[in-house]
C-alpha cells in the first residue's frame, strides 16, 4: 500500500509540475483558468491509486539487451518451492547474536503504522470539524431581507465574521449593525463561493492532502486551491461594490475579528489577507469569467498530461523468426513391476524388476531396458549410452549396488523393496487410504468400481493403470508402486516422475489428511496477500538464526518442527551439518521477498560463502518446511575446454554451491564428477528439457558429456555457472553468453500472456509445455491462480532482460499490482517458467 500511495503521490507531483509550468510558459494570468486547471489535477491525484497503469502504450520495438548478472536469479523466481535438503530450524537454546548482526526492524511495518496515524489523525480532525460546524449551521437563525442575494444566510453567535459551510452563509450578530456596503461586500464574497463550491473543492483538496500528507505537493495543491478562490470571490465583491480601495478596508476590518474554524471557508484570514489587498490595490483590471465551455476545453487540454503521468510504456518486440514444432520422442512405455529401489541422488532411483522371467532396469526419467543376467551375478544394462553392469545376488535383496559405467563405480543405496508378485493380485481396498507426499500435500486413493482412483492435493482425479502386482502408471511415466510392511500391509507409496525424482509417501489416517488439506487450503488463501504486500512473518528470521546455530552443533530441536520436516532432517543431518560447518560463522541475514508458495525468502552471508533460505512457518509456530540452497563464494567459477579435463582437479574444501543444468541440447547429456585424482564418478542422465541439481563446492569440476560419454565441457561451479544452459551454439563458451542476445525469444511474450491466461482461469493448456514445465505448474496452480485472480486482469507486459539461463525476463502489470515472469521458450513450447514479486 505504501508503494502504491507513493508513486501515486509522484505521478500527482510530476503531473501538477507540467501544468504548473504550462501556466507560466504561457503566461496565463486569469485565476478563473488557474482554478480550473488545478481542480483537474485534484480530481486527477484522487483518482491516481485507482487509475494508474491503465493507460498503456505499446511499442514495437528492436530491445535494447538488459541481461541480468550471472550471480543474480531471485529465490523468489526459482522454479518453485520443490523438496531440497531441509535445515533444522528451531532449537530451545539461545544464540549469540552474530558480531555484525543487530535488533531487527521491519522498516516497511513502521512506515505503514506512521502513515496510518498520521493519516488517521488528519481524518478525524477533519470529520470533528465537520460535525461541528454542521450542528453550528443548523442551529443559527435564517435572515431575509430587499439586501439578501440568492444564498442562505444565517445568523449565528459561534462566528466572529462570515464563513461559508457547504452552501450556507454564517454571519455574526454584528452583521446588522454593518453598513449597507459592507454588508453588500460579505454577501458579495461570500455568495461568489457558493456558486463556484469553492467549501466542496476545498473539502476533497482536505482529504487529497489527508491522505498523501508525506507529499509537499499536497499540502502546497490546498493552499493554492483557497488562494485562488479568495482571488475569485474578492474580484466579485469588488464588481458588486464598484469600489476597490473601500473593499480593501472591508477586508482589513474584517480580519481582525475572525477566528475561523477549521473546514469553514472564512472571508479573511490573517494569514493571506495582506497578499490579497496588495493585489487589489494593484490590480489594474478585473479578471475575466470563464464559462463552462471554456472550462471544458481546459480540462481537455490537460487531459493527455493527465493519462500520460497515469500511464505506462510496455514494449512489444516483433518476431524475428518463424517458429516450427517440435514434437518431441514418443512417450516411453508403461512400467512393470519394481522389485528393488536404489538411490544414486536426491532426486534419481534406479529400479530392478522383473516381468515374468526376465529382469529390467530403470533410472528415473529413462526407459527400461532389458537385463542379461549371467551365472556370475553379473546384469548387463545394454543402455545406448554404452554397457552398464552391476552385482546382483540370488536373492536380489542387497543393502547397495554398484553400477560400472564406462570401468568407474557407482554406489547406489537401497530406499525401498518390492516383494516378489503373487499368483493372485490382491484386492484394491488395501491401497485405498491417504499418503502424505509432501509436508502440505497428501494423495488420496479411492476405489471406483473395479478400479482405482488416486487423487493428490489440489489436482485433479486420475485413473491409474495397473501395471503388475503393487505397480500403477498414470500416463504411462507416472509411478506408484504400493510397499509393504512385515505383515504385508501396504503401508507406503514410492511416488516416482521424470521431473520430481522419487518420493516416499507413508500411509497416514483420514484425521492427519484433513489437517493437511485444510493447511493446504489456509496457504492457498494467505499467499495472494503475502504474495502481493512481500513481508515476511513474525519470528521468521529468529528461527532461521537459531537453526542455524543448532545445525553447526548437530543437535537440532524436532519438537520445534512439524513431524515432516523432522523426519527429514534427521535423514539428512549429517550431511546438512557438514554444510554449515563448511559454511562457517554467520555473519548477517536479510530478508528477499515472499515466493508464491507461501515462503519466506532470507539470503545469508557466511564467513565462507553464501546461502539461501526458504521456510514456511504453521499457525502453531513451528516451521512447516524448511529449503536451504548455497551459494558458493566470490568465485566465479567458468566453463572450460574438453581439452582441460585431464588437466582439473577437485578442490576439497571449498564453498558449498548448488548448481542447476538446464539440458537444451535435444538429446540426453551425461554429468561426470571429477575426483581429486582427475577420474570421473558418473552422477546422472539429463533428458532434453529438462532440469538437474546438485550441491557441490566451488571450482569442484564437473564434465558434461553426450550420452555416449564424449566430454562437450568442463563446468567450474562459481557465481557465474550456478545456472548453466546446455544448448549446442553455446557449447564451451564463457558464461555470461545469455549477454549477447539483444532481443526477446521469438513468440515469448505471446506465450507468456497464453500461460498467465491459462493459470488464472485454473485451465492451463499443457500441450505447449516440456514435461518439466508442466508438471511444475500442476503443482504450483493453486498458488499462482490465486495470485492472478488478487493481481485482477492483465494490463501489460514490458521486456526487462535476461537470465544467466538464458530466460526472458518480463514484468507484467495488472489492475492491482505486478509481478515479475521468467520465461524459456524453444520451438514453441515453454521450456522454463517462473513466477516472482515485482521488486
Amino acid at each position: 500500500m505504501i508503494a502504491t500511495l507513493a508513486e501515486a503521490a509522484l505521478r500527482s507531483f510530476v503531473l501538477g509540475g507540467v501544468v504548473w509550468f504550462g501556466l507560466n510558459l504561457f503566461r496565463v494570468r486569469n485565476p478563473h483558468v488557474h482554478m480550473t486547471a488545478w481542480v483537474v489535477v485534484l480530481l486527477a491525484s484522487l483518482a491516481m491509486p485507482f487509475v494508474m497503469h491503465w493507460p498503456t502504450l505499446t511499442i514495437t520495438r528492436l530491445a535494447v539487451p538488459m541481461p541480468a548478472p550471472d550471480d543474480f536469479l531471485p529465490a523468489d523466481l526459482s522454479m518453485l518451492e520443490m523438496s531440497q535438503p531441509a535445515l533444522p530450524v528451531a532449537s530451545g537454546a539461545a544464540i549469540v547474536a552474530p558480531a555484525r548482526g543487530g535488533f531487527s526492524i521491519n522498516w516497511w511495518l513502521v512506515a505503514t503504522i506512521v502513515y496510518a496515524g498520521v493519516t488517521a489523525c488528519l481524518l478525524l480532525r477533519l470529520m470533528i470539524g465537520l460535525c461541528l460546524t454542521w450542528r453550528m449551521a443548523r442551529a443559527a437563525k435564517p435572515i431575509a431581507g430587499a439586501q439578501m442575494i440568492a444564498a442562505d444566510v444565517r445568523v449565528s453567535r459561534d462566528v466572529g465574521g462570515p464563513v461559508t459551510f457547504g452552501s450556507t452563509i454564517l454571519v455574526p450578530p454584528q452583521f446588522a449593525g454593518w453598513d449597507a456596503k459592507k454588508r453588500l461586500a460579505v454577501l458579495a464574497h461570500e455568495s461568489a463561493h457558493v456558486a463556484n463550491r469553492d467549501f466542496y473543492v476545498l473539502l476533497l483538496a482536505s482529504i487529497n492532502r489527508a491522505v498523501f500528507w508525506f507529499s509537499p505537493f499536497s499540502w502546497w495543491q490546498l493552499a493554492r486551491l483557497a488562494e485562488l478562490a479568495e482571488i475569485i470571490s474578492d474580484a466579485r465583491a469588488i464588481e458588486v461594490i464598484d469600489d476597490r480601495l473601500s473593499y480593501a478596508e472591508i477586508l482589513l476590518d474584517v480580519a481582525t475579528s475572525m477566528k475561523p474554524r477549521p473546514v469553514e471557508l472564512a472571508m479573511a484570514r490573517a494569514s493571506t489577507v495582506r497578499a490579497r489587498v496588495e493585489r487589489i490595490i494593484a490590480a489594474a483590471a478585473m479578471p475575466v469569467a470563464v464559462g463552462w465551455r471554456k472550462r471544458l476545453w481546459i480540462a481537455a487540454a490537460i487531459a493527455p498530461v493527465v493519462i500520460v503521468s497515469a500511464g505506462m510504456i510496455a514494449y512489444r518486440t516483433p518476431d524475428l523468426a518463424p517458429v516450427t514444432a517440435d514434437l518431441g520422442e514418443v512417450p516411453a512405455q508403461h512400467y512393470r513391476p519394481f522389485v528393488n529401489f536404489y538411490a544414486m541422488g536426491p532426486a534419481s532411483v534406479f529400479a530392478i524388476f522383473r516381468e515374468g522371467d526376465e529382469i529390467y532396469g530403470q533410472l528415473t526419467g529413462q526407459r527400461k531396458l532389458r537385463l542379461t543376467v549371467g551365472s556370475d551375478g553379473i546384469a548387463s544394462y545394454p543402455a545406448s549410452s554404452g554397457e552398464i553392469t552391476f552385482p546382483v545376488d540370488a536373492e536380489r535383496r542387497s543393502a547397495e549396488l554398484t553400477l560400472r559405467m564406462n570401468g568407474r563405480d557407482i554406489r547406489a543405496v537401497r530406499v525401498a523393496e518390492m516383494p516378489t508378485a503373487a499368483a493372485d493380485s490382491a484386492a484394491l481396498d488395501q491401497y485405498v487410504g491417504w499418503y502424505r507426499v509432501t509436508p502440505s500435500r497428501v494423495l488420496t486413493v479411492r476405489r471406483d468400481g473395479d478400479r482405482l482412483q488416486v487423487q493428490e492435493t489440489v489436482r485433479g482425479p486420475a485413473a491409474p493403470l495397473a501395471e503388475g502386482a503393487d505397480v500403477f502408471s498414470i500416463h504411462g511415466d507416472n509411478l506408484l508402486i504400493f510397499l509393504r510392511d512385515e505383515q504385508a500391509k501396504v503401508s507406503r507409496v514410492l511416488v516416482q516422475n521424470a521431473v520430481f525424482g522419487a518420493r516416499l509417501a507413508p500411509r497416514i489416517d483420514a484425521a492427519t489428511a484433513q489437517a493437511i488439506e485444510a493447511d493446504f487450503a489456509r496457504r492457498v488463501a494467505e499467499v495472494p496477500d503475502r504474495f502481493r504486500e512481500q513481508v515476511p512473518v513474525a519470528g521468521g528470521k529468529e528461527m532461521i538464526l537459531r537453526g542455524i546455530e543448532d545445525l553447526r552443533h548437530g543437535t537440532p530441536n524436532y519438537d520445534r518442527m512439524s513431524a515432516p520436516l523432522a523426519a527429514k532432517v534427521h535423514r539428512q543431518l549429517n550431511e546438512t551439518q557438514a554444510t554449515f560447518v563448511a559454511l562457517g560463522a554467520l555473519e548477517s541475514i536479510f530478508f528477499r521477498g515472499v515466493g508464491p508458495g507461501g515462503y519466506d525468502i532470507y539470503g545469508a552471508k557466511f564467513e565462507n560463502g553464501t546461502a539461501e533460505f526458504r521456510l514456511l512457518l504453521e499457525p502453531d509456530g513451528k516451521a512447516g518446511d524448511v529449503i536451504f540452497r548455497a551459494d558458493g563464494n566470490d568465485e566465479l567459477g567458468g566453463i572450460l575446454p574438453c581439452s582441460e579435463e585431464a588437466n582439473v582437479r577437485g578442490r576439497a574444501g571449498t564453498s558449498p554451491i548448488r548448481i542447476m543444468v538446464y539440458n537444451e541440447l535435444g538429446d540426453d547429456i551425461r554429468i561426470f564428477n571429477l575426483a581429486a585424482d582427475g577420474s570421473r564418478k558418473s552422477q546422472s542422465v539429463v533428458r532434453p528439457n529438462m532440469t538437474w541439481l546438485a550441491t557441490t563446492t566451488v571450482n569442484n569440476a564437473w564434465v558434461i558429456a553426450d550420452k555416449a560419454g564424449r566430454c562437450l565441457e568442463v563446468l567450474m561451479p562459481g557465481r557465474q555457472t550456478r545456472f548453466h544452459n546446455v544448448e549446442a551454439s553455446n557449447l564451451g563458451a564463457r558464461p555470461g553468453r545469455a549477454a549477447r542476445r539483444a532481443v526477446p525469444i521469438a513468440n515469448g511474450e505471446e506465450m507468456l500472456r497464453r500461460y498467465i491466461e491459462g493459470v488464472s482461469k485454473g485451465r492451463p493448456d499443457y500441450g505447449y509445455m516440456t514435461s518439466e514445465v508442466a508438471d511444475i505448474t500442476r503443482q504450483q496452480l493453486p498458488f499462482d491462480q490465486a495470485i492472478l485472480a488478487r493481481l485482477g486482469a492483465l494490463r501489460a507486459v514490458s521486456f526487462r532482460g535476461v537470465t544467466a539461463l538464458d530466460s526472458d525476463i518480463y514484468v507484467a502489470q495488472f489492475a492491482n499490482g505486478s509481478a515479475e515472469w521468467r520465461i524459456g521458450v524453444r520451438n514453441g513450447t515453454i521450456t522454463k517458467i517462473a513466477l516472482g514479486p515485482n521488486f
